[in-house]
């Protein structure tokens, strides 16, 4: 089991900002919003919900933080049948593996592609 936050928030100034996203992959990423309980944002404007994984199945979790001069940093998570088996930091248009099965990163590059993000590198050492 695997506990997330699945949050859309902003600063009030607007200069800073994170989103978080769940998808279940079934031949191709579908974007998740499940119910849990609501916690108190990072950011003062939106809103933010803790969720238990129980699911079997393969499950990407991204997490995008934008900071004051517009720059994005994330990390991203594979969780197959409950336990996190690839987890990539992404920064500066590259991504990096911090640890797990290199063979999951295509599962990570659709929804990268889902989402319209880009990608100049990737490391997988």
């Amino acid at each position: 089991m695997v506990e997330l936050v699945l949050e859309q928030s902003k600063s009030k100034s607007g200069k800073h900002a994170v989103r978080s996203l769940l998808f279940k992959w079934d031949n191709e990423p579908k974007q998740l919003n499940p119910k849990g309980t609501k916690i108190p944002p990072l950011y003062k404007d939106g809103e933010a919900v803790l969720i238990n994984l129980k699911e079997k199945g393969i499950f990407i979790y991204a997490r995008f933080v934008r900071n004051l001069r517009g720059r994005v940093r994330g990390k991203l998570m594979v969780i197959k049948d409950g336990a996190v088996s690839l987890e990539m930091n992404y920064r500066k248009l590259k991504l990096k593996r911090i640890s797990g099965d290199a063979n999951l990163y295509p599962y990570v590059k659709a929804v990268m592609d889902t989402l319209k993000i880009p990608i100049k590198r990737t490391n997988l050492k």
